[in-house]
């Protein structure tokens, strides 16, 4: 793996990473769905089953709303290196690939956002493209290092990102071992840990957030608001998808401001990401943590007067959050 090469301006390239070849990459998101499918046939529901997806399904969705989005899509909060690479080390398992692809592909979609050049748009390309057509897409497989160069630069990112598989498949066999020891109660075998904490809930994760990606950006669904007219793109607040993806829902608020470490602008916008990010800032976990809404965008979005917010001005270190 290359460690980058130097431009005639003096800045770092560090080139194409080579993605999967179609066919596994096909492969892969089929075998998570068979895998879905294997635990809802094979392994009958119960009490404890259910409990084991749900807290299995908001660790991988959390890894993917708080480090692949928010850290290293728009570095909303800082970490120091070894925390970072702890943090894309469980984002692996999510099941979306590397973090450096998830950010380039990401980058790519806010800066075409809803036109052809976009990688998952429903306006431009269909419902069906935006939401999992486009993961088996031969352009978007590879990753294109330098639109991530700044967390590119480091060598251990770049490992993990061409391999992400490597951490994501060896959570199968921990996955077995922990059930058939008992330590995820006696009703729950190795095989019922592998299909509702491994296969069933990445699938589930994986689907909430191409549901960002479709109906995030399909005003014509309904169930969603708008709150700012962003010109070029469609996005959309979806309350449900706001809460079951702990924030990306709010998906209209984030294209209006996508620097923020926030998506829930107003109080009532639950990003349940956000405050877990803030108590990890409290416990000196990560720090620089960008939670500041602009009075200017607040007030556009009709969440705070102007009167409020010259008070908020007036009071030394006082802030424009709202919730």
């Amino acid at each position: 793996m290359t460690a980058g090469t130097t431009t005639p301006e003096g800045r770092l390239r560090y080139g194409l990473q080579q993605g999967d070849p179609v066919w596994l990459a096909f492969s892969r998101v089929g075998g998570r769905h068979l895998g879905a499918i294997a635990a809802l046939i094979l392994v009958p529901a119960s009490g404890p089953l259910v409990t084991l997806l749900l807290v299995s399904y908001l660790l991988r969705i959390w890894a993917m709303e708080a480090v692949y989005h928010r850290y290293f899509s728009h570095a909303a909060y800082r970490a120091g290196r070894l925390t970072q690479f702890l943090l894309a080390l469980w984002g692996t398992q999510c099941g979306q690939r590397g973090p450096l692809w998830w950010a380039a592909t990401h980058r790519a979609h806010h800066r075409f956002a809803d036109l052809p050049a976009d990688p998952h748009s429903p306006r431009a390309k269909g419902f069906l493209h935006a939401h999992a057509r486009w993961l088996t897409d031969g352009r978007w497989l590879s990753t294109d290092l330098d639109v991530v160069a700044d967390y590119a630069r480091f060598p251990e990112l770049r490992w993990l990102n061409k391999y992400y598989y490597v951490p994501l498949y060896l959570a199968v066999p921990a996955l077995y071992g922990i059930g058939q020891a008992g330590w995820l109660g006696p009703h729950i075998s190795g095989l019922a840990a592998v299909l509702w904490g491994g296969f069933l809930p990445t699938t589930l994760a994986l689907h909430m957030t191409s549901f960002v990606n479709s109906l995030g950006h399909l005003p014509s669904f309904p169930g969603g608001y708008r709150r700012y007219p962003t010109l070029r793109d469609d996005s959309m607040n979806r309350p449900i998808l706001g809460l079951v993806t702990l924030g990306a829902g709010w998906h209209n608020n984030h294209h209006r401001y996508s620097a923020a470490a926030r998506t829930g602008f107003a109080w009532y916008e639950i990003d349940g990401v956000y405050w877990s990010l803030r108590a990890l800032q409290a416990a000196g976990v990560i720090y620089g943590l960008k939670g500041v809404i602009p009075d200017a965008i607040l007030r556009e979005g009709g969440l705070v007067s102007t009167k409020q917010a010259t008070r908020l001005h007036a009071k030394p270190g006082a802030s424009a959050e709202t919730g």
